[in-house]
């Protein structure tokens, strides 16, 4: 991938779900379906049948290893302490979040996938019928996938193909754009768990959002689109500090999953609702679209922090 010009390769999938069976999923989509796609990835894709990718010479061109454990090198300039990347993909739940179901129900739901991690897709559809064959949820509520389309209408797969047509990535680019002035407005649609001065804000900022996209689209693009060591434009931090904050309505919404790993609750409360901006939403532009893909603040493969941008309102 030509990293060059400042990308991000990306490809958003929305499923079409059919549940075989009723019963209870989830109150929260996000961590069931992150949890048991794991899971299942693992099984498919680990050919020595370990419960541990630590010290594994295939760990990098796995596909679990890579979606789930993407190693840092030593010699990386970045993260050189930590012992993985940020994950290459992002669920994106149902938009109403049904905890029950019944039988025949049908619901839609999204996987982006960023970078290299495109080349496992295969590998990811099978994890996720596996998924369907296991069950969902605290009843195991088992599904079908009925239909795959990427984000522009364009179908991949319907049920009873025998296989997974293949898909290119989409690129966005990441220099600011062309300077315009206007008024807009990000709507957190899931909860948004943002570090400001070393813990998870209650309010934001425009430079906040701005910041945290900065660092988590640098860290995607380096680690799975290329390896550019390059930061993001100043610029950006720049625009997000001259615009002006017209209007905020934002609250904190509380959530919870529990952690079999950890055997407790883990936090997942953030903020949701809307702010609206006056300031250079042109150069701004390129960011937060890229942001819609790829979420913002903690927790984001869970579908956390799932922001909309509109002009003019």
């Amino acid at each position: 991938m030509d990293i060059s010009d400042h990308s991000l390769y990306l490809q958003r999938f929305d499923f079409e779900t059919k549940f075989l069976a009723g019963g209870n999923v989830s109150r929260n989509w996000g961590p069931t379906m992150r949890g048991g796609f794991g899971r299942m990835l693992r099984r498919v894709s680990c050919s020595l049948g370990r419960e541990c990718c630590r010290d594994c010479f295939v760990v990098g061109s796995c596909a679990y290893g890579y979606i789930f454990e993407t190693p840092v090198l030593a010699s990386s300039p970045v993260m050189r302490k930590y012992p993985q990347a940020p994950h290459p993909f992002v669920f994106e739940p149902p938009d109403d979040n049904p905890p029950f179901v019944r039988e025949a129900d049908s619901v839609w739901h999204s996987l982006v996938v960023i970078g290299d991690a495109i080349r496992y897709v295969p590998h990811i559809f099978l994890a996720m019928e596996e998924l369907g064959k296991g069950g969902l949820g605290r009843d195991s509520v088992p599904f079908r996938i009925e239909t795959v389309r990427i984000h522009e209408g364009e179908l991949v797969y319907r049920h009873g193909d025998r296989q997974f047509r293949t898909v290119a990535s989409r690129r966005l680019s990441l220099q600011p754009g062309a300077s315009c002035l206007a008024r807009f407005s990000i709507e957190f649609q899931t909860p948004a768990r943002m570090i400001v001065t070393g813990r998870v804000a209650s309010t934001l900022s425009l430079l906040d959002i701005v910041k945290a996209l900065c660092r988590r689209i640098f860290l995607l693009q380096h680690f799975h689109c290329g390896g550019s060591a390059e930061h993001l434009a100043c610029a950006y931090y720049t625009a997000a500090e001259a615009a002006r904050c017209l209007d905020q309505h934002v609250s904190w919404s509380d959530a919870r999953r529990y952690s079999t790993r950890q055997s407790r609750l883990i936090p997942l409360g953030g903020v949701t609702g809307r702010l609206t901006f006056e300031g250079d939403l042109g150069l701004l532009r390129p960011l937060l679209v890229a942001g819609e893909y790829v979420h913002v603040g903690k927790n984001a493969t869970f579908g956390l922090g799932k922001m909309v941008i509109s002009e003019g309102v």
